[in-house]
């Protein structure tokens, strides 16, 4: 095999892995995180799973466009490590939009509930006050 085929290919295979142990690492973490956002584990599990495939999906082809770029720094081991550097600083603003779009979810959820309190608690007072 030749010195271009097997950095392309050593890059691939690290790339892929490194898309994948992230995802896991989201996709745990995510189910902590949602569990507490969604009482029905079936549905906090369901919103993890979505996350977590278009985290998949997003960054792989990422990987899948930025492999067949021209990147050419010197001797194959380079341009691997050039490419792989690229590829992490790629993985770790995906993963900062996937937290975000997490905490995001959160938010959105806590403010609704905290809404459905304040207007359970205000409907409890009127009764109260026409008692």
């Amino acid at each position: 095999m030749e010195p271009g085929v097997l950095s392309y290919v050593v890059f691939l295979i690290i790339g892929v892995a490194l898309v994948f142990v992230d995802g896991r690492l989201i996709r745990r973490s995510g189910e902590t995180y949602l569990e507490e956002v969604y009482p029905d584990p079936k549905v906090a599990d369901s919103v993890n799973r979505l996350i977590t495939v278009l985290f998949h999906l997003a960054v792989l082809g990422i990987l899948a466009l930025f492999s067949t770029a021209e990147m050419n720094v010197g001797s194959p081991i380079e341009t691997v490590v050039a490419r792989t550097g690229v590829m992490l600083l790629v993985l770790a603003v995906a993963h900062a939009i996937t937290i975000w779009a997490l905490s995001r979810i959160r938010s959105r959820q806590r403010e609704q509930r905290m809404k459905a309190e304040l207007t359970t608690r205000a409907e409890e007072r009127m009764e109260q006050d026409r008692s």
